[in-house]
């Protein structure tokens, strides 16, 4: 895993700026400490920069690489499960290789097939090409965006990397908020592809390249045509054996390193069936790693992971933290994110990462497996605002949650319940903050500057999705490509690489999601329970008491939190003079939420915690 980064000012009257792709290298240090490298072409002011975390081919894996005609150059983030078997089959066509990396795979096979052949590769990536003989640069992500590529692109430069720190080093970037990405934050917490809150700069969509001419104008395309159909001939007991031969394949698969591979285990079942084929897999004992919190709550699962732990046999690590780390690490958290994703657990994701970074460079994660199998309770409420909508609408849902104000649920299922559109339901499904509260949160002078696109967001997913069975299958898809790839995926890779350490995530094989996709709904969630393919499954390797455990991820105190000291604590930040806060939000009603969250008179934890993570990222980036 590494760190790559790169500009092309094609028209330019700047001269070649050598110290500014230093800049940006060494802004990703982190990224990779164990190389760095630099490819230019001063004459056409072009520039590739990249950090190496040595993973795979640990004696000649350099880069930037190039072929042996140095015609084609690359530098390359992630790894390609497969390129073994493309490998060989380039050799069989006549291609000559001079070491054994997958980065080098990546530049013969481009040569072989061109970018349409990226679909074929099965792993996690971002790379940029540049292909001397056609004067083209190309800019790949990989399938469900694993791996962030950040991009700024005019009629006279376009400047990439990793991550969104590696275009701030240009100096004359001007940073500004885009009000039109503000709008789709304060609705979903972060924000979707191709959205930053930094107006300019875009992330690449999953599973699309982006081709930039030496003129400037550019080629945005998707490399992978897939349009997935809900099977119904398929029985569930050949579902299941079929799903245990493409889960173990996919950890199999990923567990090529020539350095140790160990785990993020949690107390559930997704990172523990991984654990066990991991171990089934490797030559001595996996190490796993397990984070902690102090206070009365359901917030540990050290004694869950622990007992996990003593079933597959690892060597086990945890780390037990409390409220003073985890804000310690929160306040500052935005210089690594550099997106206010509002998530409470990535300070404990960084905390277990950090150990992990201490005894190996490289994890699996259990990420990935709620998305696609129904993991989450949202999904119990689509599947009953599709079936029962009739009934639902008719009840008066609206009084109930206010006779139950603390109940969240209850709350968002009561607002999704008014739109029978599917398209319209998921959005309000996904709405942290409706259109009605906006318009009571944000002052009226920044609301009458943005625009909502939200329905355009999710609408190009929607309709990749038309072929599936019913809306359940269908918002299935969009969150594998929305709510998974750039959010908590981005702050995965953020959070792991900050410790200089690669996380993969077996759940999101290419293969393995390609079969899932194809499964009716029932297979997913069936009656009340969740990821049911999957529990019926892993019984093959796993004691019920751990399939069936309480489902908790990262759990965090943060609703308690907020309903003492940090209260106090956000109220003094939002209520500054030069908060941007007091810039774009009603301060009465922001000071409301915080009131009657704290009197428990209403649940505005996530509410309170997106605008808490706006206001630290806005002073992270633009009052610093």
């Amino acid at each position: 895993m590494c760190g790559i980064t790169g500009f092309w000012k094609f028209n330019s009257p700047d001269r070649f700026d050598s110290d500014l792709i230093n800049r940006m290298v060494k802004s990703i240090a982190h990224r990779g400490p164990d190389g760095e490298g630099v490819f230019s072409v001063p004459e056409i002011n072009f520039a590739l920069g990249h950090r190496r975390l040595s993973i795979i081919d640990l004696a000649t894996g350099h880069q930037p690489m190039s072929d042996q005609e140095k015609k084609v150059w690359i530098v390359f983030n992630g790894e390609i499960y497969n390129f073994r078997e493309i490998r060989s089959e380039l050799q069989q066509k006549g291609h000559v290789f001079l070491t054994n990396s997958d980065t080098e795979v990546i530049i013969e096979f481009y040569k072989e097939y061109g970018e349409k052949g990226f679909f074929r590769l099965n792993g996690i990536f971002a790379f940029a090409i540049y292909d001397v003989t056609t004067g083209q640069l190309i800019l790949a992500r990989d399938h469900f965006g694993v791996k962030p590529l950040y991009y700024f692109l005019n009629n006279k430069e376009v400047i990439f990397g990793s991550e969104i720190k590696t275009i701030l080093q240009d100096r004359q970037f001007i940073r500004e908020l885009d009000l039109e990405a503000f709008s789709s934050f304060l609705t979903f917490r972060f924000n979707p592809s191709p959205q930053t809150l930094f107006k300019g700069i875009k992330k690449l969509f999953p599973g699309h390249y982006l081709k930039i001419n030496a003129d400037g104008s550019s080629e945005l395309k998707s490399y992978w045509n897939y349009h997935p159909e809900t099977n119904n001939r398929l029985g569930i007991k050949d579902a299941i054996t079929a799903y245990q031969d493409h889960f173990s394949m996919a950890v199999k698969r990923q567990m090529i390193s020539d350095v140790p591979v160990g785990l993020l285990l949690s107390g559930g079942v997704d990172s523990a069936a991984i654990g066990m084929l991991m171990q089934m897999y490797a030559h001595e004992k996996i190490k796993t790693f397990t984070i902690g919190f102090e206070g009365d709550g359901d917030y540990n699962e050290l004694a869950d992971a622990k007992r996990t732990s003593d079933i597959i046999g690892s060597e086990h690590y945890d780390v037990f933290i409390g409220k003073k780390e985890y804000l310690d690490f929160f306040w500052r958290s935005f210089e690594y994110t550099e997106e206010p994703i509002a998530q409470t657990s990535i300070p404990a994701l960084y905390y277990v990462s950090r150990l992990a970074a201490e005894h190996v460079k490289v994890v699996m994660a259990g990420q990935g497996a709620d998305e696609p199998l129904a993991g989450y309770n949202r999904y119990l409420g689509e599947k009953l605002l599709a079936n029962y909508h009739g009934i639902l609408s008719g009840l008066p849902l609206h009084a109930m949650s206010r006779m139950f104000p603390r109940n969240e649920p209850l709350t968002r299922l009561a607002y999704a319940a008014g739109f029978r559109d599917e398209l319209k339901r998921f959005i309000a499904i996904y709405s942290i903050f409706t259109p009605e509260q906006k318009e009571k949160l944000v002052k009226r002078e920044v609301l009458a500057e943005m625009t909502d696109v939200n329905q355009k967001l999710i609408g190009r997913l929607y309709q990749d999705s038309e072929s599936l069975t019913g809306s359940l299958n269908k918002i299935l898809f969009i969150d594998t490509r929305l709510s998974l790839s750039d959010n908590l995926l981005i702050f995965g890779d953020k959070m792991a690489m900050a410790s200089s350490l690669e996380m993969r995530v077996p759940f999101l094989d290419v293969e393995l999601i390609s079969f899932l996709e194809s499964l009716p709904a029932s297979f997913k969630l069936n009656g009340f329970t969740h990821k049911y393919i999957h529990k019926k499954a892993v019984v093959k390797w796993l004691p019920k008491e751990i399939i069936y455990r309480k489902k908790r991820g990262f759990a965090t105190p943060m609703d308690k939190w907020l309903q003492t000291d940090l209260a106090d604590t956000a109220r003094a930040l939002f209520n500054e003079r030069d908060s941007a806060s007091s810039r774009f939000f009603n301060l009465d009603y922001v000071n409301f939420m915080l009131e009657a969250h704290k009197t428990r008179k209403t649940d505005f934890q996530r509410s309170i915690f997106s605008l808490l993570s706006f206001e630290m990222w806005y002073r992270t980036f633009f009052n610093s």
